[in-house]
């Protein structure tokens, strides 16, 4: 680095460590030591003018003013004289009167030119004139001490007249008297020279001020224009450089808010933004560490939840009224028999890939996979209200429909190109309340869903089993969602561990896409439920063997047929209400 360099650098290192306030300060304090130096300057400039004025009042005016007194004194002198010589003889009183105001005249001339001569003196060692003008003035001073000696003769004449007159020679006075003549010749040129000087030097005083006023108007407007444009410059450089780090700031946050990928801010300075942008960037690193954390961690919970847990905090626990699914694949243990491990995990890579899509889309949150299950729930605020029972089954539909597409594609995926695995998933769906919230020990936890509508929806997936179905839904989740799904109801049954029966229904397609086949069974197979449930057993079993000649397989049906021929040889108690309990998960 060049010693110039250097010499610049060093004040730019300490505006960078400045705070803001003492910038503002040194910025204000630049300002006004620039408008301080125009004032100066201006000042400067009024000075000349006001010295210059000076002299014109001080020396010249006066000097002008004693000329003009001493030409009227000369010639008032001659005529208070010629008075005197021409008074009445026998008037005493007035001759004496008059010759005092000859001698009070004569001392008055005496102190002009001594007035004159001074000012003169002392105009003349005045810096405030230059050369020209004290030469001038030192000329004026020849001619004024030139006057003076002449004075004395022309006050001489006055006294021998007037010694005549008092003497009673008054013819002589009068001849004594016409020698004021020769000096009214010396006085006039003399006087007439010293004021047409005084007025070339006044002239050329006033030109001067008048002439330096025009430059100072203009010097004053360009002081100005130059402190304007300096302190702006001096102002922008500095509130560039204390802003940029704000703009760079807000640009870094709209970047953060529109979810773009944004650079730190850059810290030039070590003031209050430097400070902020140092604080910023923790933040973001912060925010990028959370985001990863939540990104990683979103894989194993839903992102949804993760966002939540991460600005509530991870320590909560709520009872809410829900929907829990439960899904699980039909003999999967056979079929993983069968395949290689990197198929099994390929194809329930590809399975759980298949139904998360879905649930997520139906505002579904997934809990956890089980082996080859999955759970899954629904709650508001993601579900809205008691939208959360028709979320899952609509939800639950579709995974079957995607199941279904997925069905075609599991020879690619397990290799197997004949004898492919039969993909078939069964599911439970279940409302009612239950708690949810961070559940486990101090080292390792979940969020989970637990309570007895939990394990029903489980209970409830295992009863597709015994009945032959796909989906089956409790009495609380059809009660809500009835408005958006088709489903009829297939029993009333205890389940395991449980000794409140619950009525159960299967769940058949979306309201209104019903096919006319599917919908007679289900008028016919809860005509055949009516008549079970009375111990109509023969006009059950019409029923039922009718819905069979409607869809051959219908689980149920077959499967209250097989209850039919029991209870016809061993007819239940007296106080039967209709109520299957199982025993069996």
């Amino acid at each position: 680095m060049s010693a110039r360099s250097s010499l610049f650098a060093h004040p730019w290192r300490r505006w960078l460590t400045m705070t803001i306030r003492k910038k503002i300060f040194l910025l204000a304090g630049i300002l006004l030591a620039i408008f301080g130096a125009v004032v100066g300057v201006l000042g400067f400039a009024q000075k000349l003018d006001s010295d210059q004025l000076g002299n014109i009042t001080e020396y010249e005016l006066p000097l002008s003013r004693m000329v003009s007194e001493f030409d009227v004194l000369t010639d008032r002198y001659e005529l208070e004289v010629l008075r005197v010589l021409i008074s009445d003889r026998a008037d005493a009183g007035t001759e004496r009167t008059a010759m005092a105001a000859v001698r009070a005249t004569a001392d008055e001339l005496r102190d002009t030119v001594k007035t004159g001569e001074a000012l003169l003196h002392k105009a003349t060692g005045d810096p405030g004139y230059d050369t020209e003008d004290r030469v001038d003035l030192a000329r004026m001073a020849g001619v004024l001490k030139y006057m003076g000696r002449s004075l004395e003769d022309f006050l001489a004449v006055r006294d021998a007249t007037l010694a005549a007159i008092s003497e009673g020679r008054r013819d002589e006075a009068r001849t004594i008297s016409r020698g004021f003549a020769k000096f009214a010749l010396a006085f006039g040129p003399d006087l007439s020279q010293i004021r047409r000087e005084l007025a070339d030097l006044t002239d050329r005083s006033t030109r001067r001020v008048l002439a330096r006023q025009r430059l100072n108007t203009y010097l004053s407007l360009a002081l100005f224009v130059a402190a304007c444009g300096i302190g702006l410059g001096v102002s922008a450089i500095g509130s560039t450089r204390v802003v940029s780090g704000l703009r760079q700031l807000v640009a870094t946050t709209k970047a953060l808010e529109l979810g773009t990928n944004a650079e730190p801010v850059l810290i030039a300075t070590r003031d209050e933004v430097g400070e902020l942008a140092l604080s910023f960037n923790r933040m973001v690193d912060e925010l990028r560490a959370r985001d990863r954390v939540k990104d990683t961690f979103g894989k194993f919970v839903d992102p949804r939840l993760v966002s939540r847990l991460i600005a509530s905090g991870a320590d909560q626990a709520e009872r809410r009224s829900l929907t829990i699914f439960f899904s699980d694949i039909k003999q999967f243990t056979g079929i993983s028999e069968q395949l290689t491990a990197s198929a099994v995990v390929h194809l329930l890579n590809n399975y759980f890939g298949a139904v998360a899509n879905v649930i997520h889309g139906h505002r579904g949150i997934i809990d956890k996979y089980i082996g080859d299950a999955v759970m899954a729930f629904w709650v508001p605020p993601f579900s809205n209200g008691d939208e959360h029972a028709s979320d899952a089954c609509r939800a639950a539909l579709e995974q079957q429909d995607a199941i279904a597409a997925l069905r075609e594609q599991v020879p690619e995926i397990t290799g197997m190109r004949r004898n492919a695995p039969e993909l078939v998933i069964r599911m439970g769906i279940a409302t009612g309340e239950a708690v949810i919230g961070t559940i486990g020990s101090d080292s390792a936890r979940s969020y989970t869903v637990i309570g007895d509508s939990v394990n029903l929806a489980s209970r409830l997936e295992g009863m597709n089993k015994i009945y032959g179905t796909l989906i089956i839904i409790s009495e609380e989740t059809f009660r809500l969602a009835q408005g958006a799904i088709e489903a009829r109801e297939i029993d009333t049954i205890t389940v395991a561990g449980k000794t409140e029966p619950v009525r159960i229904y299967e769940l058949m397609g979306r309201a209104g896409e019903l096919e006319s086949t599917r919908d007679e069974l289900r008028v016919l197979f809860a005509q055949g439920l009516a008549a079970y449930r009375s111990r109509n057993w023969s006009t059950a079993q019409t029923a039922f063997e009718s819905c069979l000649c409607k869809i051959p397989d219908d689980g149920p049906t077959r499967v209250f047929l097989e209850r039919i021929a029991h209870l016809g040889h061993a007819p239940p108690a007296a106080d039967w209400d209709g109520v299957w309990r199982h025993v069996e998960k």
